[in-house]
Order: structure tokens, then sequence, then C-alpha cells
């Protein structure tokens, strides 16, 4: 086995490689062929099919401007007239042609003044104790409409006042000279070594999603391995080891195993263990993947089950650093992370305990593969939730309160299953294609697997699938939505295969059964809960090319007449509670600060002034946190370190916890006022 002193030779000879070769490396990033031939594929493709059937020539030029904004979003590497000059460039060859021959030039720049920026920062650092960290200077906070620079002086002036700004952050947060030039010269080397093994796949990506992203937010191009990491994140399995990895630019580490999964059962690998090289079940030599991206490292390690992997590691209780080689027999691993979780809630209403079940859903799961094939147990949210229900009936729960915050939606399927649940037959949700056809998704027949008291629970983050499962209950009256407005996302996601990879693009837009589109707009709610997430700062009528709401035609549906004509007095006693609520008046406040702290501009690379204001900062926090702790009976902080090294708060202090209580609230409220299962057939407008 290996010793540490030999692996980091080999990574010291990587180093010198990548540092020796960096101008030939920038030359070598070039368009192929058959990037050329993708590029054309994939611009025909969505003006043919994309929802809004834009041709290129009309959106190239904001193209151009997003490829920018992605490749130096900071301003700091390109100069005014580069960026003009290479915009604005007239050329008698096809225009996709040009357009892309130009991104990839401004790339060789931008990688170019990316390692003079090392260069300076490596030097600074050795004249570390020199530097004036006292000046009279403020910098940019958000650059990113700031003016480009005129002059590679004005960049070097820029650069320094960032370096500057850097030693300033570490050593306010307590590190000693020595920790700052450690820090900083693993943190650039590292960040240089990572922008080296930049490859042409990876330029053609950023132009190419430029383009895509000009037709609306949710329009992107899948590269082959991107293409089976969201087969991965909507099927919630994989075929592997089961290991969740990290990299601190040196070596791939296990950051930690997936329970049950291959790995696991090993008992062979644990958290903390470093890989240094990865090999096949027949190879002889493994290969060395010391200073690899981890994307690499990944790729190596993945299989088709049954097979072999070896590993040589570094055990984290190697006292010696010595390496061993292990082998796991790679197998299918489970992502659970995401699966439907149930828990119950007891509330007590005017005498009487009331037993409310909690599901909570953080994505709308299906694993599309076994369903195309026929499986019949095939994985998905709405059997997972189907069997949860079937559970807390046979607990005799008083009613259900269905968690869609944080749910960021998934499969179109899987929302009109989970709504069929509650609403039994009927048009769930409406579908506008691009060629104006309009279909009615749900089914004519069929029965409720729940028809008691229904809560659905949402916030700023739940999106899609979310919205239209909260849209149909809504418009159904078969229950109440509580939380703050959703985010926004009505539009809908096709998966086209292409020459290479995948291109997922905007083909329709969904709409209620009542008429409106959630696109931009969202749910609003019957009832608002606080929320720690800032509405002006996330929703898809803030992302850039976002489209426009817009109503159809109502359909036929039914009103379930679930909600009375108590909503007033629910909504009274519930900002009653709210306004009582000690947490929520806390996080209001703290909402308050950070809104104060967002809209500061300029930052100060004066270090005493920075001291002065960080404690400022913490004075102001660790007096807040100590008054709501004093109100709630619990032990104080003395210092603001003392806070920051506080075990994971307790649940009296969870915001998240607390809207859930206040939404098992409104229930109880919900159960004694307003439940009335009469069901009247409707036609309403929106």
């Amino acid at each position: 086995m290996r010793k540490l002193s030999e692996i980091i030779k080999i990574y010291i000879i990587c180093l010198i490689i990548f540092f020796f070769s960096s101008n030939a490396f920038s030359q070598n990033i070039n368009h192929s062929v058959e990037d050329v031939d993708l590029a054309h594929e994939i611009v025909s493709l969505l003006e043919k099919n994309h929802f809004t059937k834009k041709r290129y020539n009309e959106i190239y030029v904001k193209a151009s401007e997003i490829y920018l904004e992605r490749l130096d979003p900071t301003r700091s590497f390109l100069l005014d007239h580069e960026v003009l000059d290479k915009v604005q460039e007239d050329t008698k060859y096809d225009l996709l042609d040009s357009q892309i021959s130009i991104s990839f030039n401004l790339f060789k720049i931008y990688q170019k003044r990316y390692k003079q920026r090392s260069d300076l920062h490596l030097a600074l650092l050795k004249e570390i104790e020199t530097l004036n960290l006292n000046q009279d200077i403020k910098i940019l906070l958000d650059r990113s409409e700031a003016p480009w620079m005129k002059s590679e002086e004005e960049l070097t002036t820029l650069w320094t006042n960032q370096f500057i700004n850097s030693v300033i952050q570490l050593l306010i947060n307590g590190n000693t000279n020595e920790e700052v030039i450690t820090k900083l010269t693993k943190q650039i080397n590292c960040q240089r070594n990572d922008f080296l093994q930049t490859r042409n796949e990876d330029v053609f990506g950023l132009f190419i999603n430029s383009i895509a992203s000009s037709y609306d937010p949710h329009t992107s191009y899948f590269s082959p391995r991107r293409t089976e990491d969201f087969e991965i994140e909507m099927s919630l399995s994989l075929e592997g080891i089961g290991a969740l990895l990290t990299s601190d630019c040196i070596y791939t580490s296990i950051s930690s195993l997936v329970p049950g999964g291959p790995a696991e059962k090993s008992k062979t690998i644990q958290a903390e263990d470093r890989i240094v090289a990865v090999g096949q079940e027949k190879d002889i030599e493994l290969t060395d993947v010391i200073g690899w991206r981890i994307d690499d490292v990944v790729n190596l390690i993945r299989g088709p089950k049954g097979t072999k992997v070896k590993l040589e590691i570094i055990p984290a209780s190697s006292p010696d650093n010595e390496t061993e080689i292990i082998e796991i027999t790679r197998g299918n691993v489970k992502l659970e992370d995401q699966d439907a979780e149930k828990r119950i809630i007891n509330v007590n209403k005017n005498g009487k305990s009331l037993s409310l079940g909690v599901i909570k859903l953080p994505a709308f799961y299906m694993d599309f593969e076994a369903y195309n094939r026929g499986v019949y147990d095939y994985k998905s949210s709405s059997k997972d939730v189907k069997n949860l229900i079937k559970e807390l009936k046979r607990e005799s729960v008083d009613g259900l309160i269905l968690d869609l915050r944080n749910n960021g939606g998934g499969s179109l399927l899987e929302a009109n299953a989970l709504a069929h649940l509650f609403l039994g037959g009927g048009t769930k949700v409406q579908v506008k294609s691009s060629n104006g056809r309009i279909d009615r998704i749900g089914r004519i027949r069929g029965f409720q697997t729940y028809d008691d008291p229904l809560i659905i629970l949402v916030n700023r983050a739940s999106a899609s699938a979310s919205e239209i499962l909260a849209g149909a209950i809504q418009d159904y009256k078969r229950g109440l939505i509580l939380g703050t407005e959703t985010f926004g996302k009505g539009t809908v996601q096709r998966l086209e295969t292409v020459s290479k990879g995948q291109l997922k693009f905007t083909e329709s837009k969904f709409y209620r059964v009542s008429g409106g589109s959630t696109q931009s707009k969202g749910i609003q709610p019957n009832l608002i809960l606080p929320s720690i997430i800032d509405s002006e700062e996330v929703g898809e009528g803030l992302l850039p090319q976002a489209l426009k709401y817009d109503q159809i035609s109502s359909t036929r549906y039914k009103n379930f007449n679930r909600l009375g004509s108590s909503l007033p007095l629910l909504k009274k006693m519930s900002d009653k509670r709210v306004g009582n609520s000690l947490l929520f008046s806390h996080y209001e406040k703290l909402m308050l600060l950070r809104e104060e702290r967002k809209n500061q501009k300029w930052l100060s690379i004066n270090l005493e002034e920075r001291k002065a204001k960080k404690e400022e900062y913490e004075n102001i926090i660790l007096t807040m946190e100590n008054e709501l702790r004093k109100k709630l009976g619990l032990n104080t902080f003395r210092t603001y370190s003392d806070y920051l090294d506080r075990e994971e708060d307790i649940k009296q202090l969870d915001l998240q916890e607390e809207v859930l209580n206040e939404a098992a609230n409104v229930m109880a409220d919900f159960i004694y006022y307003s439940f009335n299962p009469a069901i009247i057939l409707t036609k309403e407008a929106s």
C-alpha cells in the first residue's frame, strides 16, 4: 500500500503540469464541428417546438447578454471594449456559427484574466504583512450591473481590493495572519486547479444554455452526464455504491453513506475516508484520481448493479495515512431523503383532543424507467402518500395536513395522481400546448382515498406540481390552502433526446380548472402564515425571461363546499395567534434587520471599521436572541460565540415547526367551524 508522501509527490507533479501548461490549455478550448452541428440541432428544435416559437435572430442579443452574465457575473475580468466588440461584431457567416465562435473567444479572454488574477493574489500573499488594511475605500457589493472596466489597470485595482477584502473577512472572523495565508493559498490554488480542468463541453454548455434560457428560465440543455443525474433526481434511485462525495481539490472524500446502500453494508468504508484511486472489477492497475474533478470520480464509481468497483482509500482512522484497496459490489441505491413521511400532531380544541395527520412531501417523484417498462410496483410519490393516508386512517386521525413547503415540483403525472387521492374523478389541470390545443388532465371517474378535513401547507418555494395540486384543491373547495403565495411556475417541460444529451424545453403551460394560470402569479393561500423566504427575492416572476400570466376558459369541476362561510373567523383567530407568537415576532424583526443589510450597497475595506460594524451586528443579534430565550424560559448566551456554538435549536425555536403548529390550530378551527361534506356540481368562471 502507498504512503501519503508518495501520493503527495504525484499530486505535486500534477499541479506542476497544470500550471506550466495553462497557456496551452487555454488554446485547447475551441469549439468543434460537432458543437456547431449540435447547436444548430438544438436551436432548430426550440424554434419549432418551444411554447413561444421564437426565431434565433429574435433572441440572440438576449442570449449574448445572458452568456456574459454567467461567464463574468461580477464584471471582474472582461473589459468594456471587449464585450462591446464581441456582441456587436458583424459577420458574413451564419449568425449562430458566429455567436458560438465569439463566445469561445470571450471565454479564452476570461480564462487568461482568471490566471492573471490568481497570479496577482498569490503575489500579494507574499506581501501580506505590508498591505494597508485601513484604507478609506469602499467596494461595490453587487457588481452584476456595474459598468465594465475600461483598462487592465482598473482590473488590477479591483482584484487588489477584492483580495484585501478577503484578508479582512478572515481576520475579523478570528484567523491569525498565518491562518489567513494558509487558507487563502489553499483557496486560490484550489479554484485555479478546478478552473484549469474546464473542458470544451463546459464552455459549450454555458453557450447553449444561454440560448436556452433566453426562451424561458426552465429550458436547458443536459449533457449526457447531466441527463443521468436528472434521471436519478426524478426516480430517487441509482446504480452505484451509495456514497455521497465531497472534494477539497486534492482528495475526493466520503461525505456520508446512504443508509442501506452497498457501501454501508460492505462495512469497508466510512465517512471522511479519502479516495486516491478507482478501478473496475478486472483492472489490475487502478486509476489515480488525486486532483480530479469530482464528477469524473463519480463517473468511475457508478456502474451497473452486480458489478464490482475497486477503491484505493486512505481510511479516516489510519494513523500513518497508509492506503488500502477495498472492493464493493454495486447495487440499487434508493435515495430516500425525498420520500413522503408522516407524523401525528395532537391539538386540544374546546376540551376535545384532535389527532391530526401530517404528510411531508419534499418532491413529486416517480421512477420513469420502471413506469415505462410496465413495472407494477414502481416508485412514486402518489403511491407512497396513498399508503401513508391508509396508515393514518387506521390511526383514526381527525384531519390531514399535506406539507408541500419547499416542494419544487416534479412529475405532472404525479400531481394529477395525488390530486385524484383527494378529489376523485374530474379534471385536475388544463394544459395548453404551443399549437394552441388545450387538454384537460384527470380521470373522468374515480374514488377519493381521503375525504376528511384537508389542509395544503405551502410557501414561496412550493412550485410547479405543488401549485397544480394546491390550485385544484382550492378551486374544488375541497380544503384550505395555508402559507404564503407560491413560486409561480406554470409551465410544462418536455425532454427531447438530441444527438448528444437531452434538451428540456417548455412546450406548454398549465391552467387551473377555474381558467387562471399559476405562471408568475402562483397560488394565493386562503390564510397567510409567516415565512423566512423573502417573496421579493424568490419567485418565477423575478426570473429573467419568465413567461407571463394569462387565462383561458374555465372547465366543469366539482364544488365540494368544504370551506363553509367561516374563513373570516378562521383568519381572525389565526392572526391573533400569530400576533401573540414570540417566535413569529422574533423572526419578523430578523427579517427587517436582514432587509436593512440587503440594502447596503458598499463595503468598507477598512479593518477597524469592519470590526466595529461586525461587533455592532453581533450584539444586536445576541440581544434579540437572548430576549426571546428569556421570554421562553430558556438559557441565554453570554457571548455571540456561545450563540454560534449552540447545539441544534429545539422545537420551541424552530420557525418551520411553529408554522406547522399554527396550521394544526387552523385545522382544529376548520373542523370545529367549517367542515361541510356536501358536494355540488358547478361551473365557475375564474
